[in-house]
């Protein structure tokens, strides 16, 4: 019997705690949203549908700093994170002006977004009459550039997934990726199609 209380208040304990955690990560999210300094960078998007959360927009958001951080020249190691700032460009958009191993100064920065690698110099920059040994020499000596990716899910409600999914194929040229940024995190609020936000518009539209 006393066997069967302790097994019942252990499983009690990891449901406190998970209820917990995931109280914690809506509190950190709310935080962001409601305080956050808002970012917005152009994107790609598509529309695909996951089966445990349901329905969501997803954008592709890949900005390149052409310049890579001082000693890090070389692709950077698996797993190896970046803290990125985020700097006001031209349009309304930002733009990634610096990396480091962390922030150095004051500004906005995201840390420990996911950060790819690319060879500056492309495979189409071969040359006609270069032989492939060399150009692969002289891809390698030019050195990489670092790709900060970003968040790239947005859920919305199934009642207007249908309606916003049509407009974001007919208008994904105009997509702009809506950010919020605090304390080194960052979340996706919004994607917005000729500067309104999407679910705005879908409802405008729809009467909804």
């Amino acid at each position: 019997m006393k066997g069967g209380v302790k097994q019942l208040a252990a499983i009690a304990a990891v449901l406190v705690l998970q209820l917990a955690a995931i109280g914690w990560l809506i509190v950190r999210y709310e935080r962001v949203v409601q305080s956050g300094v808002e970012v917005r960078f152009p994107c790609t998007a598509y529309d695909p549908y996951d089966p445990l959360r349901g329905r969501y927009l997803r954008t592709t958001v890949r900005s390149t700093l052409e310049e890579s951080p001082a000693g890090n020249e070389a692709k950077p190691r698996h797993g190896l994170r970046y803290a990125f700032k985020l700097e006001p460009g031209e349009h309304g958009l930002w733009r990634v002006t610096e990396a480091a191993t962390a922030p150095t100064g004051d500004g906005v920065w995201v840390a420990s977004v996911p950060t790819e690698s690319e060879y500056r110099i492309n495979w189409s920059d071969q040359d006609k009459d270069e032989d492939y040994e060399a150009f692969r020499r002289r891809r390698e000596a030019a050195g990489c550039r670092l790709v900060a990716t970003f968040p790239d899910r947005l859920f919305i409600n199934e009642r207007i997934a249908p309606a916003a999914e049509k407009l974001l194929r007919e208008r994904s040229d105009s997509a702009v990726a809506v950010y919020r940024v605090l304390d080194g995190e960052i979340v996706l609020v919004d994607i917005e199609i000729d500067g309104c936000g999407i679910l705005e518009r879908v409802r405008t539209l729809n009467g909804i």
